[in-house]
């Protein structure tokens, strides 16, 4: 891995962020959790709905606050945040760290730090914007049967670019960027890999009349791959391992260069419940907690006490575009409008 990439674009929203205003302390230990203080926690989470779960229930066990989870992609939790502004239902909201920026400037998120040992510092904001609690990658997922079937036995594609075949028109799903985060992230890393906005364009041109479905949520173009409906499908890395998990014949395609994203949770503004909110964020950073995520949803851990899920590629040998998750963030709702007039959806 390109250490000194996620250094930059880690350092570079820090240092936006801390120009919007002082963050607040906290403190708190790596895996301990204060005594509860009553009432619960409202979290707005992407993450898949079964470890969202899973989560939630670990928390209150040890900690005896409730954790009401609302799961929808990112899309549509940021939109939702956004028509809450001055009444708030969540307490915590998952997101990358690139939309952070966006959130702070609205007043939608505060700031906090927290003290929790253990994540490696390349993944912590200084300014306490957002937490970090895993790293995810952008990869292609191929039915290793239908691909078979439909190139004649090609080699799988090594690169984005090799995915531009004619045999495979309308054999290929993605999440809509305009409402999942995962499929933003697939088109924000074709600007980046390309350098400028014409010859990123001109790639999604090509790329949409293969296109069969975009789907409203990150994960599903995973299971329709695994079930043999497409050929292939852009997803998160831990989506795909989940579903080769549990033995359809999904073949993982890193494309050179690929995405990644740091995601985690932020503190909603005047949230109902600030403290225990405070209190769950540090719980989610902390090693136990980490360990799950790995263990459930098949992303890479922030932290350098945790293992990596099995199955997957090491971060030391794939090679990253130089992802900017401030820009991301920026340019979002300017490229979402571009992308939905253009294919229409």
């Amino acid at each position: 891995m390109r250490t000194p990439l996620l250094r930059v674009a880690a350092g570079a929203l820090s240092l936006a962020l801390l120009m919007l205003g002082p963050a607040a302390c906290g403190s708190g230990g790596d895996d301990d959790t204060a005594s509860a203080s009553g009432g619960s926690v409202t979290w707005y989470t992407p993450m898949p709905e079964e470890p969202a779960r899973r989560l939630a229930e670990a928390y209150e066990a040890e900690s005896g606050i409730e954790v009401e989870v609302l799961r929808q992609s990112a899309g549509e939790l940021l939109a939702r945040l956004k028509a809450e502004a001055g009444r708030p239902a969540a307490d915590v909201i998952g997101l990358a760290s690139g939309d952070a920026g966006p959130l702070a400037k609205e007043q939608l998120i505060r700031p906090y730090k927290s003290a929790v040992a253990g994540v490696d510092q390349r993944f912590v904001d200084p300014a306490g914007y957002w937490h970090a609690n895993e790293l995810i990658l952008m990869t292609v997922g191929v039915n290793a049967d239908r691909w078979k079937e439909e190139t004649g036995g090609a080699p799988l594609p090594k690169t984005w670019d090799e995915l531009l075949r004619p045999d495979l028109k309308g054999q290929l799903v993605m999440p809509n960027p305009t409402l999942s985060g995962t499929g933003y992230t697939f088109v924000a890393t074709q600007f980046f890999r390309h350098g400028n906005d014409a010859a990123a364009w001109k790639f999604l041109d090509s790329f949409h009349k293969l296109v069969g479905q975009y789907t409203d949520s990150g994960g599903a173009p995973s299971q329709l791959v695994a079930t043999g409906e497409y050929v292939a499908g852009v997803s998160f890395a831990h989506d795909l391992l989940n579903v080769r998990g549990a033995g359809f014949p999904i073949e993982l395609v890193y494309p050179k260069p690929t995405g990644v994203v740091i995601s985690g949770n932020a503190l909603v503004e005047g949230s109902p419940n600030p403290q225990g909110a405070e209190k769950f964020i540090q719980w989610l950073q902390g090693r136990k907690a980490s360990q799950m995520i790995v263990d459930l949803v098949h992303s890479y851990p922030v932290r350098t006490d945790v293992d990596l899920p099995e199955g997957a590629q090491g971060l030391a040998e794939l090679d990253l575009v130089d992802y900017d998750p401030v820009r991301a963030g920026e340019m979002r709702d300017a490229v979402s409008r571009e992308f939905a007039k253009r294919y229409g959806v």
